[in-house]
């Protein structure tokens, strides 16, 4: 239906199973009466969640902000000029007549894709990540965090689950880095009362 559903109650590997749903990839999941896919189809990076669950500080982490940084407006494009005399093209259409439309053969060329083509496969990651772009940029735009951290992790496909302690040493650095920036915003938009701030060196403990 596109509505954002944020789950507060239940099992957790139940949310978890339903935030990662993506279309085409996994199943939608049953929670409640509500069939359930991946929240990134219309809220990629949830601040506004966050912000109504009573968060004061909003640190985000953008995952594909590197990925289709230089996209622009291509504002003329057209067909290639032909290049094949249409006899030889006619020659060659004959000869993979049978091949082409193989059953097994065509599904797979139509998953996989072949030289020069892309798949179903190919095209449906892609598409996804570049709507999953575009609307992160719009909802960030209007709803900004108070800290971004945004790991260069765009050379990691859907898939790569073997390069799993890769990316999370990228995430690593990439917060480490905003530690500084993180401590400001804490001191800036939720300092600590005067009277609980505990002297130098020494120790506090709470009860």
């Amino acid at each position: 239906t596109g509505h954002e559903i944020w789950l507060t109650r239940g099992r957790v590997v139940d949310a978890m199973r339903a935030s990662y749903a993506l279309p085409g990839i996994f199943s939608p999941v049953l929670i409640g009466d509500r069939w359930l896919v991946d929240g990134a189809l219309v809220n990629p990076v949830p601040v506004s969640a966050a912000r109504a669950l009573g968060a004061e500080i909003v640190i985000a982490a953008n995952l594909s902000s590197d990925i289709f940084t230089h996209s622009t407006t291509i504002y003329s494009h057209g067909a290639v000029p032909e290049t094949v005399p249409p006899a030889a093209e006619a020659t060659t259409a004959k000869r993979r007549f049978p091949r082409l439309f193989s059953p097994e053969k065509t599904m797979k060329r139509e998953f996989f894709g072949g030289a020069g083509r892309p798949g179903i496969s190919s095209v449906m990651v892609d598409a996804f990540n570049i709507m999953q772009d575009r609307i992160t940029r719009a909802r960030l735009a209007g709803d900004p965090p108070d800290l971004l951290i945004t790991p260069r992790v765009g050379h990691f496909g859907w898939f790569d689950f073997h390069r799993g302690e890769d990316l999370i040493a990228h995430g690593t650095r990439a917060a480490e880095r905003a530690l500084e920036s993180i401590q400001e915003a804490i001191e800036v938009l939720a300092p600590a009362p005067a009277g609980n701030a505990p002297k130098t060196g020494e120790p506090k403990a709470d009860e």
